[in-house]
């Protein structure tokens, strides 16, 4: 036998602790615009940076401001030094694997930096989803393979001028 009142109780209960959840789940929830990268349309979308028309996958980075803005940028040198201008507070950076063309997080890519290597605005910076590929592209220019933590600071100390090499040693 069940006492009615305790029922209703706790279905109460059970309601108001459903909703709580709710709120709570809902509150924690991080912008939709980290979890995946945003659409560039190709031959339609500006740079932010440089205000030119975007045109290549291979050399295109985007990041999510923690207040959802957006950016996009054709080439990862724009990323990197639009963030050092502007110094936003930045959740979720994006850049395309050089090979695949696909999306991968920035901060987990591999990079590497020479004035030959042709990109958009001369950065000569490309990304790589693992290692191997990065460090055998590094090898036809006699370069090295850096992480998103090096490429930001080195990147940013030197003055790096665009239209010269960054010349990186073991040491750095």
């Amino acid at each position: 036998m069940f006492n009615v009142t305790y029922v209703k109780i706790a279905s109460g209960n059970l309601l108001w602790m459903l909703f709580i959840s709710l709120i709570i789940s809902t509150s924690c929830q991080t912008n939709s615009g980290l979890k995946e990268p945003p659409e560039i349309y190709y031959g339609e979308d500006v740079c932010d940076r440089c205000g030119m028309i975007i045109t290549e996958a291979k050399h295109a980075a985007a990041y999510v401001t923690t207040n959802g803005e957006i950016r996009l940028f054709d080439d990862i040198g724009g990323m990197i030094f639009f963030n050092k201008e502007h110094s936003e507070e930045v959740q979720k950076y994006w850049a395309h694997d050089f090979h695949t063309e696909e999306w991968i997080n920035a901060e987990h890519a591999f990079y590497v930096v020479h004035k030959e290597i042709t990109t958009p605005m001369s950065y000569g910076i490309i990304a790589f989803l693992n290692i191997q590929a990065a460090l055998i592209k590094a090898a036809e220019f006699d370069t090295i393979a850096i992480d998103f933590i090096t490429l930001s600071s080195s990147y940013l100390k030197s003055g790096f001028n665009k239209n010269e090499s960054m010349e990186m040693s073991e040491s750095n």
